[in-house]
């Protein structure tokens, strides 16, 4: 039998020799008959035909040479075996089959082994985590709950039984209903959640409450998981459950205090909205008394008169009774919802639904030496005051007389808060609010809140104040400031002029007559040279020199003493085209395109036609020296147009516009960016516009061009001649 299950092993060694399984026979006596490849590779000291030693760890468990063992049942013996395979210990697990002949004699073993080493050490770590995860439950400040399918608590740690106050013997075997409050149950909590779990398989931090034993809620934080086995079976569910009762009181708390602050942010934004004082007033009564501000039912504001140094009652707010406070407070409900919008939709009525209690207000007028006056000393304290039947609450009894009669007479009241308002460096008055409509409790909550807003009201008031001060003050800088200007600006004029006019005397005198000589043999010699003569063309230059010279002269002399305008009706198109047509060689010479668009209805104005012609040279001799340089074509369009009884003329190049430091400068006197030219040109543009009761603008983009703009009164229907304008000039380039 040995031979041939030896046989049988070698066949089937082909197939699984090296898989990593230690497969080996022996016989009777223990000796190896057989091994596995795997087995010889790992261990080659097993050898065949060598008997193993029975201190070897891949000695039988049971010894088959011993008559006793030979006799016992043929059964599949199991033992876990540590062995040292590759150098390393390795835990392998054997499995011994005895073989018997057929008379039942033992013939031997056949031992399978298995390497379990990763098994065990996993199996060991899962251990050592079941016990750590134990630990963690037991000791854990949070609830865990295990669950079965019917909803009772199968496993009830320390930290439920601080939270809820049951311990585990209460617990165990109960349902979970013994937690839940009955108006959640009657919600339908418990099946929320039941479906949740069948749809997600968990649910995360869902907040709700449960039941303490002695009765008091708890804020929970629960988190529930369904239990599944191996076999996809659900077999119950666990509950973390967190105690979060302070950090909701914490929240609530924090909520409460959000929306004081929201009130109070919105009324500051309210009555920052306005400088004017009465607006404020108004808007600090509304926000007292609306249900989305504090909610008193009355307000009433008394004033301090620094002149008078007396109390006097300003404005108040609130309804007569009952019936009437319900109706306004319900329309303020239903179509307003926002403190913004019941602010600024309300307006005081003083005659109708806020008439009574401005008529209380209007009755109080206390001099401020009258110090046993509760309002005096609500004043002179700078503190909130409470009253309640005619008492300050934490003190004494006061006796708060007005004239002949009781201040809570007056209010037909006996519990009043008192808060005063004030600046940094006075008092301003005090505001003061009840209840006397709904009778409701006036809370620690409602002072502070009333205080708060007294306290804006005040720096709204103070800086309505200085607001008013501050405008009243820039007014005068700003009065004294233009007025200074004038002045500076006449002054400057006045030694600009005269410099010129010393300056333009000398030029007179030490230049004209030489340039006149200059130029009157230049046009001799030039008509006198034969046109192919170089020196014809020489002559023309040093004419054309003169003639600008002479230009710059005439200029220089007519700022310091200008000609007077003689008005008379001019066709702007006619004026235009003899200027154009003027500069014609100016423009082939440059190669600029000249290009006109002028109205088809007549531009005719009242002006000198001079001064006009000279403006209008200048603003096109200013667009061709804008263009020197230009690398593109270059385009200088004039265009004229009618618009509201003004003549439009408009002189576009299209350089490289002007930069916007230099825009305020460009129509000083003198004033140039070119390295020649007197910086008269642009200056007198203006002055010519002006004294044609016109007005001269500029527009300029980088690197598109500029384009000057004049507008010229149309002259009227029947021809008048109007003396105006003090100054004139002649012609000039910029």
């Amino acid at each position: 039998m040995l031979n041939e299950l030896t046989h049988i092993m070698r066949l089937l060694d082909r197939f699984v020799g090296n898989y990593p399984i230690f497969l080996y026979l022996l016989d009777d006596e223990n000796r190896v008959v057989w091994t596995n490849q795997f087995l010889k590779d790992k261990v080659p000291e097993l050898q065949r035909s060598r008997r193993i030693d029975p201190d070897s760890p891949w000695w039988p468990a049971t010894d088959h040479a011993n008559e006793e063992s030979a006799s016992a049942e043929n059964a599949v013996e199991k033992r876990l075996t540590m062995c040292k395979i590759d150098e390393q210990e390795r835990q392998i697990e054997f499995l011994s089959l005895p073989l018997r002949g057929r008379f039942g004699q033992n013939s031997g073993a056949l031992r399978l082994g298995v390497d379990v080493t990763e098994n065990e050490e996993a199996r060991r770590r899962l251990r050592e985590k079941e016990k750590l995860f134990s630990a963690i439950i037991r000791s854990s400040p949070d609830a865990v709950i295990f669950l079965d399918n019917d909803e009772r608590v199968v496993s009830w740690n320390r930290g439920a039984n601080d939270i809820f106050g049951y311990s585990r013997e209460e617990m165990v075997h109960q349902s979970i209903d013994r937690l839940i409050p009955e108006d959640l149950q009657n919600l339908g909590e418990k099946e929320y959640m039941r479906k949740e779990l069948e749809e997600k398989g968990a649910i995360r931090k869902y907040e709700t409450q449960r039941l303490h034993k002695d009765g008091h809620s708890i804020y929970v934080d629960i988190s529930s998981t369904q239990i599944v086995d191996e076999n996809g079976e659900v077999g119950g569910t666990s509950q973390i459950i967190k105690n979060i009762d302070s950090r909701k009181e914490l929240e609530f708390e924090l909520l409460r205090t959000i929306l004081e602050l929201s009130k109070l942010n919105d009324l500051n934004e309210i009555l920052h909205s306005t400088y004017e004082e009465e607006e404020i007033l108004r808007i600090i009564l509304v926000a007292i008394t609306a249900g989305e501000g504090l909610r008193f039912n009355r307000a009433f504001l008394v004033m301090i008169d620094h002149e008078t140094q007396r109390l006097q009652g300003t404005i108040a707010v609130g309804p007569s009774n009952e019936d009437e406070a319900n109706r306004i407070w319900s329309e303020l409900d239903q179509q307003h919802r926002y403190l913004k919008d019941i602010v600024r939709a309300y307006s005081i009525d003083v005659e109708g639904s806020d008439r009574q209690v401005n008529q209380i207000v209007q009755q109080i007028n206390i001099p401020l030496s009258d110090e046993k006056h509760v309002l005096v000393e609500a004043v002179r304290k700078h503190q909130v005051l409470q009253i309640e039947k005619r008492q300050l609450l934490h003190s004494s009894a006061l006796h708060c007389e007005m004239g002949d009669g009781h201040i809570f007479d007056l209010f037909a009241s006996d519990k009043l808060v008192i808060a005063p308002m004030f600046s940094r460096t006075e008092s301003l008055g005090l505001i003061i609010a009840d209840n006397c409509i709904s009778r409701q409790k006036v809370t620690p909550e409602d002072i502070e809140g009333l205080k708060l807003f007294a306290t804006q009201a005040s720096l709204a008031i103070e800086n309505a104040r200085l607001y008013e001060k501050l405008e009243r003050r820039v007014e005068e800088v700003q009065d004294a400031y233009e007025q200074l200007e004038e002045n500076q600006e006449r002054l400057l004029r006045a030694e600009r002029l005269a410099t010129i006019g010393e300056m333009s005397a000398k030029i007179a005198h030490e230049i004209r007559n030489p340039l006149v000589s200059i130029g009157g043999f230049a046009r001799l010699i030039e008509r006198k040279i034969e046109e192919d003569n170089q020196l014809k063309q020489y002559a023309g230059i040093i004419r054309d020199q003169v003639s600008n010279l002479e230009q710059i002269l005439n200029n220089i002399l007519n700022v310091a003493n200008p000609p007077k305008p003689e008005k008379n009706r001019v066709d702007i198109n006619q004026s235009i085209e003899q200027v154009v047509g003027f500069l014609a060689n100016a423009f082939d010479e440059r190669g600029i395109v000249s290009r006109l668009e002028l109205s088809a209805e007549e531009c005719i104005v009242l002006g000198d036609a001079k001064l006009l012609h000279q403006m209008f040279l200048n603003l096109l001799k200013n667009a061709i020296e804008a263009l020197e340089g230009q690398e593109l074509e270059r385009r200088v369009t004039v265009e004229t147009r009618i618009n509201n009884a003004m003549a439009e003329i408009q002189v576009t190049d299209n350089g490289p516009g002007i930069e916007t430091g230099v825009l305020k400068k460009i129509f000083q006197s003198f004033f140039t960016t070119k390295s020649s030219g007197s910086g008269l040109g642009l200056s007198i543009v203006k002055q010519i516009v002006k004294n044609h009761n016109g007005k001269v603008d500029v527009r300029t983009r980088k690197d598109e061009g500029a384009s000057f703009v004049v507008q010229l009164p149309l002259a009227p229907q029947e021809e008048a001649v109007e003396e105006t304008g003090e100054d004139g000039f002649s012609e000039n380039h910029s």
